[in-house]
């Protein structure tokens, strides 16, 4: 099994309106030694392939009983306290008492001194509160954690804020994914920009541990933008009922270019309902396909830009294609392959895809702890199962062990997912949460949010809302010849013209930008600069609008 770790948006701030002479309080925690936290890791790793990263410290306590108390000049009250776990390379504060007045403010951050920077969460304010009380930090580095809470005096109500305890992460906030590895942002990524907004980071909380994974929002035949995230069981087979709500999913987590060191601003949510899964955890593996399927608890702004992505459950295998993941919870990646998924049965018959992944422009790009749950996509950009398992990594192991670059991956099928033969009862089949009205549809296009009667649209991916959108899938672009040899012809619906062309090589590489001085109905193409193979074909409309199919050069 595939699993892992961590980081954070990080900010150089200061809190210019605090001048309290009150030092803050410390509380040091009982903690295990880094050496014991690594030792369950390595024995983690063996006995369930599990990536865990580290460990959940039960300390029970009220904040306000043991923080520092200040009165600024302007009137707010500022409580501080710090909690230092010795040698823990990274922290995080867990509460199961969490709400906060309109006004107030939690911050937790790095001790000021301890980088160059100070690693701040916050301001984190009443948007967080939630009816079960519970809520979690992201991952400050360090041994030491800050908890900062400022409240105006125009708040109406108290705070509360009763702390379970705290996280201590044994791998350094620095330690990123293998060197094989490729940024989605590099040239593979170009034309999978929509389905890299629907990946996702997840840090799960279950039997005392604390472990990375991935998983994706997915598009439902409703298309009303149901708040519903794709991953796998095997990630989160232990989870108990009140742990749900510590479970934190990280939006955007990405570089800003390829092979950069500057992240995107990344967003989290922290909470989800669980929905249905496929109940297959059996003697430290899997019996059946191996998925899960959540709801974000929270709302999640527009403004995070997620896009819900389409699937395809009819059990039509890919042809080329990528996988999108977070390995080691490292910043989003992305694989590629060109050769066609194979059924493979994994765990029962015919449960899983295997994948064998390409080198490409920028480097190989594999799987690794912490990809686990991850989407892989076809060529029409659809997800068609999620990562259980596999061999692949950046270099082959040790003589026996299997693993390396060429060897394979498996996805539990989404058809499998959807009314296979997992062991649980019928109505808990994805199909009965994913085409809720039982339209019988099981091939779907994603879309961002939109507007109107179905906010998440009925157009394909990348689509933008409106009529010509709309056009664009529902009466259908096309061209002509394919197989082609010396030049195509592009048909645009009615009301919707192109604006851009862009063609794509068969490793998801771009080859080539057209864009007409005049928006074109009908467009001839010429091809005979390709070279004879695969190839993709992403037409645009002016209202940014888009759609792909494939073109064979021959």
């Amino acid at each position: 099994m595939k699993m892992k770790l961590f980081a954070l948006v990080l900010f150089a701030v200061s809190l210019h309106c605090i001048s309290s002479n009150v030092a803050a309080q410390r509380i040091v925690i009982d903690a295990p030694s880094l050496d014991e936290v690594v030792t369950r890791m390595q024995h983690e790793a063996f006995s369930s392939g599990k990536d865990l990263t580290g460990v959940v410290i039960e300390h029970g306590f009220n904040f306000f009983d043991e923080a520092s108390f200040s009165l600024m000049s302007d009137g707010v009250a500022v409580y501080e306290l710090e909690l230092e776990a010795s040698e823990a390379l990274g922290m995080c504060v867990y509460f199961d008492d969490f709400h906060l007045p309109v006004g107030g403010e939690l911050f937790v951050e790095s001790l000021e001194g301890a980088f160059d920077v100070v690693y701040r969460e916050g301001p984190i304010d009443a948007s967080e509160n939630n009816t079960h009380a519970r809520w979690a930090s992201g991952d400050i580095p360090g041994s030491v954690l800050k908890i900062i809470y400022r409240q105006p005096s125009t708040a109406v109500g108290s705070a509360r804020l009763g702390i379970m305890g705290v996280g201590f992460f044994a791998r350094s906030m620095d330690r990123g994914s293998e060197d094989c590895e490729v940024d989605v942002m590099c040239p593979e990524g170009d034309s999978w920009q929509c389905e890299r907004d629907a990946v996702v980071r997840l840090r799960i909380t279950q039997s005392g541990g604390i472990y990375y994974c991935s998983g994706a929002m997915v598009n439902n035949t409703e298309r009303d933008c149901r708040q519903l995230l794709l991953s796998a069981f095997h990630c989160a087979d232990a989870v108990e009922e009140d742990e749900w709500a510590y479970l934190k999913i990280r939006y955007n987590y990405e570089y800003l270019e390829c092979n950069n060191t500057v992240s995107v601003n990344s967003h989290t949510r922290t909470g989800v309902i669980q929905l249905t899964n496929s109940d297959d955890a059996s003697n430290q593996s899997f019996s059946g396909s191996d998925f899960l399927l959540v709801e974000v608890e929270d709302p999640i702004p527009a403004t995070w830009n997620p896009f819900y992505a389409g699937f395809d459950a009819s059990g039509e295998k890919g042809y080329s294609g990528v996988g999108i993941h977070h390995p080691a919870g490292d910043r989003k990646k992305i694989s590629t392959y060109t050769n066609p998924l194979t059924s493979y049965s994994l765990a029962s018959a015919g449960s899983h895809w295997r994948v064998y992944w390409e080198a490409t422009e920028t480097n190989y790009g594999v799987t690794e702890g912490g990809s686990s749950g991850s989407p892989i996509f076809t060529e029409n950009h659809q997800i068609v199962g999620t990562l259980s398992s596999g061999l692949s990594a950046c270099y082959a192991g040790a003589a026996g062990n299997g693993t390396g670059p060429n060897q394979p991956d498996f996805y539990g099928k989404m058809s499998y997912h959807w009314d296979g033969a997992n062991p649980i009862p019928a109505s808990q089949r994805l199909k009965n949460f994913l085409d809720p009205s039982g339209s019988g549809q099981d091939i779907i296009y994603g879309s961002y949010v939109g507007e109107g009667d179905q906010p998440c649209g009925n157009f394909g991916a990348c689509s933008a809302t409106g009529v010509q959108g709309m056009l664009l899938e529902d009466q259908g672009w096309s061209f002509s010849p394919n197989p082609a040899a010396d030049q195509i012809q592009i048909q645009m619906p009615s009301g919707a013209t192109l604006s851009e062309l862009r063609i794509y090589d068969a490793l998801g590489r771009l080859e080539e930008v057209i864009s007409p001085s005049v928006f074109m109905q009908t467009s001839m193409v010429n091809v005979t600069q390709l070279s004879e193979g695969l190839h993709y074909l992403t037409v645009r409309t002016p209202d940014g609008t888009s759609s792909t199919l494939k073109m064979i050069v021959q």
